[in-house]
């Protein structure tokens, strides 16, 4: 009884708002529980016992709340890239958007009808490649290879430097050196088909000295 009397002094020196209940603690309107002026200990009601010790009261120490984890910020996804067609070209780039993916396909997504092969020289009067060729021989391979289905034919032209069925008769031969380098690579040969034009298709005026070079060019143009 002696308890109850000092708890209860206690609680009238530090609120006189503070009201009983059932719990083990005296709390005022607000739920919250009543501490001692003097001490700032929790005021305990008749009904407490020691398994009604909680943390910040009656000696119990509070337990330390985790620290908050920073949240990352969040990273914008990429967008998928949409590539319809399939030839390795995105949609928002695609001119051809129907392209066939068995088939190469330029900058812009569409079917590559013909190129000129750069670095592609013959020996003077010759049919001999140059060594420099290679570079560019080889990079037809791997297209070759990419695009396993694919045929083409190879066209050879000259100037018109000489007589015109000699440069007709050259420029054959040299489609056939283009295709023996390409077959040696391991090419089928079935898949190339070679064509000599000689002068008759020129490009630029030959006239001039940069002209009859650009005449002299080795072409492939995709026949399947």
């Amino acid at each position: 009884m002696k308890v109850k009397v000092l708890s209860v002094f206690a609680l009238a020196a530090f609120s006189c708002n503070a009201i009983a209940d059932d719990g083990p603690y005296w709390t005022d309107e607000s739920g919250t529980i009543v501490r001692s002026a003097n001490t700032g200990e929790c005021i305990r009601s008749i009904n407490w016992t020691p398994e009604d010790a909680i943390e910040g009261c009656d000696g119990k120490p509070v337990k330390p709340k985790p620290a908050k984890v920073p949240v990352a910020a969040a990273v914008p996804v990429a967008a998928a890239v949409v590539d319809s067609d399939g030839d390795g070209v995105p949609d928002d780039a695609d001119k051809c958007p129907d392209s066939p993916a068995d088939k190469p396909v330029d900058a812009d997504g569409c079917t590559i009808v013909s190129v000129v092969l750069k670095n592609v020289q013959f020996e003077l009067n010759s049919s001999e490649l140059t060594a420099s060729s290679s570079e560019s021989l080889d990079k037809v391979v791997d297209s070759m290879n990419e695009y396993d289905k694919l045929r083409i034919e190879i066209q050879a032209h000259t100037d018109n430097t000489g007589d015109a069925a000699y440069n007709l008769s050259l420029s054959e031969k040299r489609a056939k050196s283009v295709r023996d380098y390409l077959v040696a690579k391991g090419i089928a040969a079935n898949r190339m088909v070679v064509k000599g034009y000689g002068e008759t298709q020129p490009v630029a005026d030959n006239s001039t000295r940069a002209g009859r070079a650009a005449n002299r060019r080795v072409e492939l143009k995709v026949i399947d």
